[in-house]
């Protein structure tokens, strides 16, 4: 083992010392609780006193789960402050019965730069990591609630789901450039979920039928990879060896292919490889 991912920055909070987000209540138990220590901190200093990489993962746009009350949010927690004033409400969005940072807001994407900034410039971190949640998986019966963010700055397209890509895409532009812009030798990977597109929606896609980033997520992975944005690929190939929807097989291969010139790495399901064992 020669690499940590960590999760740092799971519910728009933090598991590190931060001006931006307050401190994650899965650390101190309460959201904006200062636990008297710094995880990350004491992670960094581990990983590489035993000779490992150590990577701070964040998650962009995710503020809760399972739950839209703002009061459960710490008071300094950005959500809660921008639901608080008429004019920055449409910051975050209420979809699925949780709440997200609105993707088509340009506060929202400097918030999240400016958090990326302050873990690389004040972290000896190795890179920062993103895995598969942009726009949120979609819920059943449900689109997602940016009817108004579309009417005001969809300008440019005709086509709503290209205006989302393209809310993501200046987002992982703006992260890249600003990593680079600090410390250039500071890897900024992505791992998405398995599934880039399927062949009957796209010729490029894959033969499989299931979930696609392009398409239900508004990950344009691909491009990201092609414009050297990202600086590594671990797509999520949770699925086994002959699965009717997803073959794990058909998938590393059409990775493998696509890789568009980055470093690819294979996301793993262990509990997949151990119930669903290849018997060749």
């Amino acid at each position: 083992m020669n690499r940590v991912i960590v999760q740092v920055r799971p519910f728009g909070d933090a598991i590190y010392k931060s001006k931006y987000f307050p401190w994650s209540k899965y650390i101190s138990g309460k959201q904006g609780r200062n636990p008297g220590f710094d995880p990350l901190k004491i992670m960094v200093e581990v990983a590489h006193d035993n000779d490992m990489k150590i990577e701070a993962w964040v998650n962009p746009y995710r503020v809760t789960t399972g739950s839209t009350n703002y009061k459960k949010l710490a008071k300094n927690n950005q959500a809660r402050k921008w639901h608080a004033k008429k004019s920055t409400r449409r910051n975050v969005l209420s979809y699925g019965g949780s709440l997200y940072y609105n993707p088509s807001k340009k506060a929202v994407r400097t918030l999240i730069t400016n958090g990326v900034k302050e873990i690389v410039q004040n972290y000896d971190v190795d890179g920062i990591h993103m895995d598969d949640y942009f726009y949120p998986y979609p819920a059943k019966g449900m689109d997602f609630p940016d009817d108004a963010s579309f009417a005001r700055y969809g300008g440019g397209f005709t086509n709503r789901a290209d205006w989302r890509r393209s809310n993501v895409n200046i987002l992982i532009q703006k992260i890249h450039e600003t990593i680079r812009g600090l410390k250039p030798w500071v890897k900024f990977g992505i791992s998405p979920f398995g599934i880039y597109r399927n062949e009957k929606n796209d010729p490029l896609g894959s033969k499989t039928n299931g979930l696609q980033n392009y398409d239900d997520l508004y990950a344009d992975v691909l491009l990201w990879a092609r414009n050297g944005w990202v600086d590594y690929n671990i797509p999520q190939i949770y699925w086994q060896i002959g699965h009717p929807a997803a073959d794990y097989e058909t998938l590393v291969k059409w990775w493998a292919k696509n890789t568009e010139n980055r470093p690819l790495f294979i996301g793993q399901s262990v509990m997949n490889t151990i119930q669903n064992a290849d018997p060749k």
